[in-house]
């Protein structure tokens, strides 16, 4: 007898199973091209929520875009000493350094769980419980707090308030992007592009932040 907890794990063998029939039983050109090694052109940073997959948002195959998936998409701020940066900073530098994309992509969504956490916090609740994510999610603690201080003035419902500061924390991350040298002079030489990103779960739609403003605004 099985339940839904088997049958989810059969079907990620299945998975594998057709996978592998079809890129190495069929055509093997893409994973033949592939094994001898990678260059992706972009780098995404993405939340690890399972509802917001980049691959298949965006619709690319393997090799197409190096992935980075974390709680909220969050990226700290350049703290030399501070081990909490290395799980993503890490992989960010890899794709940045020795992959060498040229545009990396910190993309948010709505419902984000990690945000709403940062935000109940922001408004003085307990952290979650938890050992890691709690103080995780205190990144977006400042992102939080702007969008909780300007609901004086915009009286915006509480969805829209969950929107700008999932927004707000998405150009809070490129903005910590900017901090490391690194990637600060590949953008000043124009050998990358930061881009701010915005997927929207209730309607499909990808709201992109303007290179100037920091306005999100639907791609057409």
């Amino acid at each position: 007898m099985t339940n839904d907890h088997t049958d989810s794990y059969s079907a990620l063998l299945r998975g594998a199973h057709r996978f592998h029939e079809t890129e190495y039983e069929g055509d093997r050109t893409l994973m033949a091209r592939l094994s001898k090694g990678q260059e992706p052109d972009v780098l995404i940073i993405a939340c690890s929520d399972s509802r917001v997959d980049p691959a298949l948002i965006f619709g690319v195959r393997p090799g197409d875009i190096f992935v980075v998936r974390v709680v909220a998409n969050l990226v700290p701020p350049r703290r030399p000493g501070d081990a909490t940066a290395y799980a993503v900073m890490a992989a960010v530098e890899y794709g940045v350094k020795a992959l060498g994309v040229s545009h990396l992509v910190v993309c948010g969504h709505s419902h984000c769980g990690g945000i709403k956490a940062a935000m109940d916090t922001a408004r003085g609740q307990e952290p979650p419980p938890f050992e890691c994510l709690g103080p995780w999610v205190t990144l977006a603690g400042g992102a939080c707090r702007e969008v909780l201080a300007e609901d004086s003035e915009t009286k915006r419902t509480d969805a829209e308030m969950a929107t700008a500061a999932e927004q707000r924390s998405v150009l809070k991350s490129v903005a910590n992007l900017r901090s490391y040298a690194w990637i600060q002079e590949r953008v000043e030489r124009g050998d990358l592009t930061l881009h701010g990103w915005w997927f929207d779960i209730d309607t499909g739609e990808l709201w992109t932040a303007g290179a100037e403003t920091g306005s999100f605004s639907i791609v057409a």
